[in-house]
């Protein structure tokens, strides 16, 4: 996975989208990128990661991104960055925190339940599907 930048920038609500993803996405490129991100996160717990309230390399693949921005809906680069700040808020991290993946697995093991999902990411279409909740009560962290 040498491909993936050292530290990874990710955005805060990206966290919840890595927990539940199951190959589903907005197109081919996205759920390539978002895969290995998923696979590298979760499986190499000293792995470094910037957390970011902005245009991360899970974005870059997603045909909504123009500019660095989410233009999915008129209003979605609004909600996407409300729910970085609402995930940095309780987990306790600011924008910029660099941090191992094990340690911020744990971290949200730790501060975020299956009903903060459905608060923070309300109005998300990959909601209903359940998966983000699902990861996060398998999350194991070391």
């Amino acid at each position: 996975m040498g491909e993936l930048a050292y530290p990874l920038e990710i955005r805060a609500h990206h966290l919840l989208c890595l927990l539940g993803f199951r190959g589903l996405g907005y197109s081919p490129e996205f759920v390539e990128k978002t895969g290995k991100v998923a696979k590298e996160l979760h499986l190499n717990s000293t792995f470094p990661i910037t957390i970011l309230a902005e245009c991360d390399v899970i974005c870059i693949s997603c045909p909504h991104n123009k500019d660095n921005k989410c233009r999915k809906k008129a209003d979605s680069e609004l909600k996407v960055k409300a729910r970085d700040l609402e995930v940095l808020r309780r987990l306790g991290l600011e924008t910029g925190t660099q941090i191992s993946a094990g340690t911020i697995w744990t971290r949200v093991k730790e501060r975020l339940t299956p009903e903060d999902i459905v608060e923070i990411c309300q109005g998300c279409e990959w909601l209903e599907l359940g998966y983000c909740a699902e990861g996060l009560e398998g999350l194991e962290t070391s």
